[in-house]
């Protein structure tokens, strides 16, 4: 015979239900009093097992998804409405700039971030370490209890997280030298420095839709721009301490040879002009006319 319903917690469930329609408005305590009543005995009244239902199904969606060719991270957070530093801060990436066909990302469906427990953590701290209530980790993960499993992932809305424009990342290629520089483009890359194809490519290539702005990595005087053979249109900055940089395959150049140019002024734009096979910037960096990889000098 199914049990009676006669706590004050079920009635309150069902009073719940009958003005709510809804899980939704049960608290945290009501929910761990649910549970423990479901958990202690084989015969719960049905509408129990209802309510416990809706609660659970009400969790915040977790996205999946897998990178494909011409994706960036900025297209990716606006196709889902999220801010670039969920997918970045979800899925550990320190470059936004670095991105891989077939990587799998994983971040929840609003901004905020996907966070796996760590031994110690508990739902107060992450409260506070993120600036958000602990009530709302909890009803966005449909939670059952406070103890937080360490290797559990919680979506955390709302989380206060670095803008990762703005942050300088860890080094894939090594150690880093601080010459403040910012990215002249903002995109997916394509090709590193190194040996490509049997050839060495002195650069890195950065995609982007053909008449997307290209910025000046760093202040300087513009020393070339024009027609550069296999380069394209292209444009050359000398800064201080010996420091050049080189944009190439651009549609269109925004500069004249002896221009001053500031830091992030817009220089040329995206193109295809040269030897490319699909828009994007080679982007260059010398040192007392030696190549060196951009990706050491770039935050």
């Amino acid at each position: 015979m199914i049990k009676r319903l006669g706590s004050a917690l079920v009635m309150a469930l069902l009073v719940t239900i009958a003005l709510a329609g809804t899980a939704a408005g049960i608290s945290i305590e009501e929910v761990e009093a649910m549970v423990s009543e479901l958990e202690g005995t084989d015969c719960v009244s049905p509408e129990l097992c209802l309510v416990y239902k809706e609660y659970k199904e009400q969790r915040l969606e977790i996205i999946s998804y897998t990178v494909v060719r011409g994706d960036t991270l900025i297209d990716i957070a606006k196709t889902f409405g999220v801010s670039l530093a969920t997918i970045c801060e979800s899925n550990n990436i320190n470059n936004p700039n670095l991105i891989l066909v077939g990587q799998s990302l994983e971040f929840p469906a609003v901004s905020g971030l996907l966070y796996t427990v760590r031994p110690g953590d508990s739902l107060e701290s992450l409260a506070k370490r993120y600036q958000v209530e602990y009530e709302e980790i909890w009803f966005a993960n449909s939670l059952s209890s406070r103890e937080l499993k360490p290797g559990t992932k919680l979506a955390i809305p709302g989380a206060k997280l670095p803008d990762p424009l703005r942050t300088s990342s860890v080094s894939r290629v090594g150690s880093r030298i601080n010459s403040g520089l910012i990215w002249p483009l903002v995109g997916k890359l394509t090709s590193l420095y190194g040996m490509r194809r049997g050839a060495f490519h002195w650069g890195i290539d950065i995609a982007g839709s053909v008449g997307t702005p290209i910025s000046a990595a760093l202040s300087g005087t513009v020393v070339s721009a024009g027609w550069a053979g296999t380069y394209g249109y292209m444009v050359q900055v000398q800064h201080e301490s010996g420091l050049k940089t080189l944009y190439a395959h651009a549609s269109h150049l925004c500069v004249a040879v002896g221009d001053w140019v500031d830091q992030g002024q817009v220089i040329a734009r995206v193109g295809t002009s040269g030897n490319a096979t699909g828009p994007h910037l080679h982007f260059e960096i010398k040192v007392n006319g030696a190549n060196v990889n951009p990706l050491t000098r770039l935050p």
